[in-house]
């Protein structure tokens, strides 16, 4: 997902004349408050967030997109674009909604290693055409996370992003609707300032329709997770954090503190436990992988260990996030150290004695 806006904040109701002119230049949708499917589309992951249109354009091409974007800047209006809504924060009053998962073709070139893709793939689609071909993206840890809005937002990938860097780095080109109305072609050559924009700067720039990127001759892992009893917080974060320093780029781990409901789809020993875990991908040797990852088991006793040789179709597995909807909060932040003070203070504010929840 990823959001461009330019315009008033707080609109009327688009009139049912308007949205009839709409509807003649579009192949898709075209929906109102109140219309079938209205509340589908408007839906978005993190449930503590709602959008509230005044139209909503489900596109199926690069022309959808411009007649949406040109009927928005006739009539003053924002512009939202939502592909599976992971990161929306505002209601988008008054706005229009272009709906992107329509657009959701991918094309691997093999022998280029290359994908081309459509505004809408989600990451699950581009790892499954991928594989097939002996390769693999810089994606995300969510498969159900739009491949465009994660990519324009910089994307680190946490299977591969330590060894190949951001994936926006190694976006080829991107076809993009500019708030003029026009389709651009954006690459290097090209549209030099616009393609350097495009890559970090999100939807501010313009609505992406598709864009080329590299792929990578990687067929497997060595990944899973390694669960702990939280109790053991503590400890399992030392010895991580010690650890960590002295791996090779090829190999990437996280921490996590989880206090986890009785998802069915989660292993048994998991439910309704406050847990740590360390998350593990690395693309060397399963034998040099079980050698590296030795120190870690030996932390504290653990509740589940999943980390295993595993082909890049399941590296879902390795983070198990959510893949319905649920309510969240998140921030990021780049730490060049982690030392003990902060980590006391982690384990002050999420570990078990907090109040965390």
């Amino acid at each position: 997902m990823y959001v461009m806006i330019f315009g008033d904040s707080f609109l009327p109701p688009v009139l049912p004349k308007d949205a009839a002119v709409l509807t003649a230049a579009v192949t898709g949708s075209v929906l109102l408050p109140g219309d079938c499917g209205y509340d589908d589309e408007r839906a978005v992951f993190n449930l503590n967030h709602e959008l509230l249109p005044a139209v909503i354009v489900v596109a199926e091409s690069a022309v959808d997109v411009q007649a949406a974007v040109m009927f928005a800047a006739s009539q003053h209006r924002p512009v939202v674009v939502r592909t599976t809504g992971h990161q929306m924060v505002g209601p988008a009053h008054g706005a229009v909604v272009i709906a992107t998962h329509r657009m959701n073709d991918v094309t691997i070139d093999a022998a280029g290693r290359t994908a081309r893709v459509g505004a809408g793939a989600v990451w699950s689609e581009v790892v499954k055409e991928t594989a097939a071909a002996g390769l693999a993206p810089l994606n995300g840890s969510n498969p159900t996370v739009g491949v465009s809005g994660y990519t324009l937002g910089g994307g680190l990938s946490p299977t591969l992003g330590r060894s190949h860097g951001y994936a926006a780095d190694h976006v080829r080109s991107l076809d993009v609707v500019t708030a003029d109305g026009e389709l651009r072609h954006a690459d290097a050559q090209s549209e030099p300032d616009l393609f350097w924009a495009l890559r970090g700067g999100k939807g501010n720039f313009g609505v992406v329709t598709a864009l080329e990127f590299d792929l990578f001759p990687v067929t497997r892992l060595y990944g899973g997770a390694i669960y702990f009893p939280g109790e053991r917080m503590a400890d399992v974060l030392r010895v991580w954090t010690g650890w960590h320093p002295g791996t090779p780029e090829t190999m990437i781990s996280s921490f996590a503190v989880l206090r986890l409901a009785g998802q069915a789809e989660l292993p048994i020993p998991l439910h309704n436990e406050f847990l740590v875990s360390v998350r593990i991908a690395y693309s060397g040797t399963a034998s040099d992988g079980e050698r590296m990852v030795a120190p870690l088991r030996a932390a504290a006793p653990a509740v589940l260990d999943t980390v295993a040789d595993m082909p890049y179709t399941k590296i879902a597995t390795i983070h198990n996030e959510p893949a319905e909807p649920v309510p969240y909060y998140e921030r990021s932040v780049m730490l060049k150290e982690f030392p003990s003070q902060a980590q006391d203070k982690v384990v002050d504010l999420a570990g078990p004695d907090s109040a965390s929840t």
